[in-house]
């Protein structure tokens, strides 16, 4: 794929898209609820109308072949599963190379994090570091061989807010992260974190 952001995209100004982005591409859906993304193959565990497949992400494999999925989009998922090594292995095993995921997670000072009890991770904007080629001595942990590329990553929604002080406030905390999530956070809290990773192979 190209290096153009497909969250961008997905996430628009006005929510959710409503467009299909998927016509040349197998994108997967999981935990999509009644919330499908148009033109993905919706997953999750409830059997709802809008779900094409009805599994339980924590019980591996999943039933897709290896190297046979361009888009994974993950939102609201993540903090949800038992093992999240187990999550990035999968997701890389059925994904081709340079298929993009896309994630979308609770941040950990928000109040969203510990309202659900059925969440069971927390994340800072240097979780997900452990699996990011170059993401600093925490990559170096090899947790797993499977190994992304960060094509983005966003404090809050990822469109650009129309009012300049939140656009300057969030270009100042993507510059110094360890800064916000240890310090300016317990003050001025975002509600969610996205990512946008490219499978490496």
């Amino acid at each position: 794929m190209d290096n153009t952001s497909l969250a961008l995209k997905i996430y628009t100004d006005n929510g959710l898209t409503q467009d299909n982005l998927f016509l040349d591409k197998k994108a997967i859906h999981l935990g999509c609820g009644d919330s499908k993304l148009k033109g993905a193959v919706g997953v999750d565990m409830l059997d709802l109308k809008s779900v094409d497949i009805v599994h339980d992400l924590d019980n591996y494999p999943w039933p897709f072949e290896p190297n046979s999925i361009d888009v994974v989009v993950a939102h609201s998922v993540l903090e949800h599963v038992v093992n999240i090594v187990d999550f990035f292995n999968e997701v890389w095993r059925i994904s081709k190379n340079g298929s993009r995921l896309v994630i979308e997670v609770p941040y950990f000072r928000s109040v969203d994090s510990f309202t659900d009890p059925t969440h069971k991770h927390f994340f800072t904007s240097e979780s997900l570091n452990y699996f990011i080629e170059g993401g600093g001595s925490l990559s170096g942990y090899n947790y797993t061989n499977c190994k992304f590329k960060k094509i983005g990553f966003w404090y809050g929604w990822p469109q650009p807010s129309q009012r300049f002080f939140v656009r300057l406030f969030k270009s100042f905390i993507k510059k110094h992260p360890h800064f916000y999530d240890q310090y300016v956070s317990l003050f001025l809290p975002v509600k969610v974190l996205f990512w946008e990773l490219e499978v490496i192979k």
